[in-house]
């Protein structure tokens, strides 16, 4: 079995290189993303994700430092932001319908005694 390396020497110091590559593609106009910074730090995605193993709170930051990116990015219209958040980031449509409410309709015969119903 082949063990990941450790990209960086602190969760710190990857955090740090991650905002150093959001920043950089904020001047290029473009969407920061994991394939793009592996090749800004000069890694694989495989060794990206190992990370989490030796630094799992930075993992999860940096993930969320991704995300917001996305979420937030001025260069991209609605809809590729959308395809990007459903296809690396778990986003999803999804439709509820509550089945729980109770209101019901009750017709009520309120017609007058004195009216002859069947006319």
């Amino acid at each position: 079995m082949v063990s990941k390396k450790r990209a960086f020497k602190s969760g710190k110091e990857f955090e740090y290189k991650v905002k150093e590559y959001i920043n950089w593609c904020d001047s290029k106009g473009r969407l920061a993303n994991v394939a793009g910074f592996a090749v800004y730090a000069d890694i694989n995605q495989d060794t990206f994700y190992a990370q989490k193993e030796y630094y799992s709170e930075s993992f999860k930051k940096v993930n969320d430092m991704l995300e917001d990116e996305a979420l937030n990015n001025k260069y991209l219209n609605d809809t590729r932001i959308i395809f990007y958040m459903k296809n690396k980031c778990g986003y999803k449509d999804r439709q509820e319908i509550d089945t729980t409410n109770s209101n019901r309709i009750e017709i009520i015969n309120d017609l007058p005694s004195d009216v002859d119903e069947n006319k």
